[in-house]
């Protein structure tokens, strides 16, 4: 680790979510450390990936070994070069650079027992090559070694930005899966994986519709939750665990989708899709009861916070007191959050400080998260 900084320093941050869909970039500079540690945003730039990449990516579960290796060796060359471009853009020099936050491609996490792991693809050693600057990455396995959940480990940046917007305040991002982290001033954050948000919808359009996603909730908000449907997926195992937990993709995703058609095979596809998009805001309302929240301000951000049947959902099963807000709302940009996220994450790391706490992913104790790669050596002469 490089040790407490002296003043200000630039990070950048990388991330590609659960869809897929392309590379996440946010620039930023950063003072301070520890509860004095402040960021401010000064670039940021999304990326997409080539169609047959992106393709390749969703198969995973198909993949051979081999393809496993060869996918990890791509998608470092892609955050890579995708780091490199960026910055030429921004005209910064690598070398100004304190570290690239990169997280990686997440094609597996396990589904409840940390034994079973977690795996990003993207190795750190070819981002670090092709973008030329020190790269922190593997984030989510530090915490595993040390007992916990692996997820959610954006919380660290909610606290680092957030805590100060309010006494009380909650982020919910809707990705793939739906994840909360819920803020009390200084006291350390929680958070957790409520269950499904885009993943089941994405899936379902994917296998019956020959769409990426339902466009503006439409076809969501056009369906009639099915009351049984809903009942039965509310006993499902998850969402008897305690908190904190996550989940991803393996269990809310294609399977899920395919499960929904099976158990209500006669059924619209709109109303599938109203079910689904009821059991994720039933989700979220119930866990914030168990978890004892008194209700507060939620800001939504994420590629759901865009859907009307989402929305609709949340405010139908959030208790009164919790007001739905739009994370923009905070002063940034909700596109760019996890880039951003990674990014504090690799400061934290390169400070030797903690950044995942027991109430965000069940860790013994609060844990130092990531591994850091240094760039090639460049030959003088």
């Amino acid at each position: 680790m490089a040790g407490r900084p002296s003043g200000p320093r630039l990070l950048l941050g990388i991330s590609s979510g659960t869809s897929a869909d392309g590379v996440d970039l946010a620039l930023i500079r950063v003072e301070g450390v520890g509860r004095d540690r402040r960021a401010c945003f000064l670039a940021g730039e999304e990326i997409a990936f080539d169609r047959e990449l992106q393709a390749q990516v969703r198969r995973a579960p198909d993949w051979t070994l081999a393809e496993t290796a060869e996918m990890h060796f791509r998608l470092g060359e892609a955050f890579g070069e995708a780091a490199r471009c960026f910055l030429g853009r921004q005209e910064v020099a690598a070398a100004d650079l304190r570290a690239v936050g990169c997280h990686g491609q997440t094609v597996y996490h396990h589904g409840g027992d940390p034994r079973a792991g977690t795996l990003q693809l993207g190795d750190a050693a070819v981002v670090a090559a092709r973008c030329g600057a020190p790269v922190v990455a593997d984030f989510r396995w530090s915490d595993l070694a040390a007992g916990g959940q692996g997820a959610p480990i954006s919380p660290f940046a909610d606290w680092t930005l957030h805590r100060r917007a309010a006494s009380r305040l909650g982020i919910l991002n809707l990705g793939g899966i739906a994840n909360l982290t819920l803020l009390e001033g200084e006291a350390p954050p929680r958070a957790w994986d409520s269950g499904p948000a885009n993943g089941p919808l994405d899936a379902l359009m994917r296998i019956e519709a020959g769409q990426d996603c339902d466009r503006d909730g439409r076809r969501g908000l056009a369906g009639k939750v099915r009351t049984g449907l809903l009942l039965q997926l509310q006993r499902l195992d998850y969402f008897q665990r305690r908190l904190p937990r996550s989940t991803g993709l393996e269990l809310f995703g294609e399977t899920f989708a395919r499960r929904l058609r099976q158990e209500a095979p006669e059924a619209p596809l709109d109303d599938l899709l109203a079910t689904a998009a009821a059991l994720a805001g039933w989700a979220v309302g119930e866990s914030l009861e168990r978890a004892g929240w008194p209700g507060g301000d939620l800001y939504l951000c994420g590629g759901g916070a865009r859907n009307p049947a989402l929305r609709k959902a949340l405010r139908q099963f959030l208790r009164s007191g919790t007001e739905l807000r739009d994370y923009p709302e905070l002063g940034w940009d909700p596109d760019l959050r996890e880039a951003v996220a990674f990014a504090l994450l690799a400061d934290a790391h390169l400070s030797g400080e903690a950044a995942s706490w027991p109430g965000t992913t069940g860790v013994r104790a609060p844990a130092v998260l990531g591994r850091s790669v240094p760039p090639p050596i460049l030959d003088p002469t």
